[in-house]
């Protein structure tokens, strides 16, 4: 069955070429030009990837893929943008989005994201029959059900806060170069991320599960030690 997307965004001309790219790989696209005919529509059908511009009429696409996301959290989405800024960024990472791209990327590096995205089968996400846990943090993870829990009790995680914790628990005691867990966990080596993004990923993880296991390696990256 052909994985489908739905693709968002108020430039027809762009939005006709990125359209036939994807389509020449073999996926199908559902073309909407406003985010609002574009819930309407994500609400009668599934998606395995949504790809919305960020600057448009009605809404942009942070409040859109937060609305989808509401709807579907696990979906996987990108935002595009002509004019990439670092607030907007911020705000795309904390609703989880897969990318924030630059729309003068070329198509062939625009396909290689969509393709990593569609296939991207992370050992953090594959089902397994055990589970990870931290006698030190008092935490525990069914890996099965991604469920994660603080002393008994359930605490919500982002997509990639819950998959930074299954990297360090799989890996306690070895240090992890920042270049080491983007590879794992972003983009799988299509383009370099700001590795600022990782530290703010895990700043809020220790916060969140007020963690003290997780150390700086200076110049280097993390360490979960225990």
């Amino acid at each position: 069955m052909k994985k489908r997307i739905m693709l968002v965004e108020d430039d027809e001309r762009y939005a006709e070429k990125l359209k036939q790219a994807i389509v020449h790989e073999g996926y199908e696209v559902t073309y909407f030009n406003t985010p609002i005919k574009a819930v309407a529509e994500f609400t009668k059908n599934n998606y395995d990837l949504v790809i919305s511009d960020f600057c448009m009429k009605d809404m942009d696409g942070v409040k859109l893929l937060t609305i989808l996301k509401e709807i579907t959290p696990c979906l996987r989405s990108i935002i595009l943008t002509a004019f990439p800024e670092e607030e907007v960024e911020m705000e795309a990472i904390d609703i989880n989005v897969d990318h924030y791209l630059s729309k003068d990327k070329s198509l062939t590096i625009m396909l290689k994201y969509i393709q990593y995205l569609l296939k991207k089968d992370a050992s953090t996400e594959a089902a397994s029959d055990y589970n990870l846990s931290s006698a030190n943090e008092r935490i525990s993870i069914d890996v099965k059900t991604r469920v994660v829990e603080k002393e008994d009790q359930v605490v919500s995680l982002t997509k990639k806060e819950y998959e930074l914790l299954v990297l360090f628990l799989k890996n306690k005691g070895i240090a992890l170069s920042r270049e080491d867990i983007a590879e794992q966990l972003w983009s799988n080596d299509i383009e370099n991320i700001d590795l600022r993004v990782i530290d703010g990923h895990i700043k809020r993880l220790r916060s969140k599960l007020s963690l003290f296991s997780i150390s700086s390696v200076r110049g280097y990256g993390y360490k979960w030690s225990e």
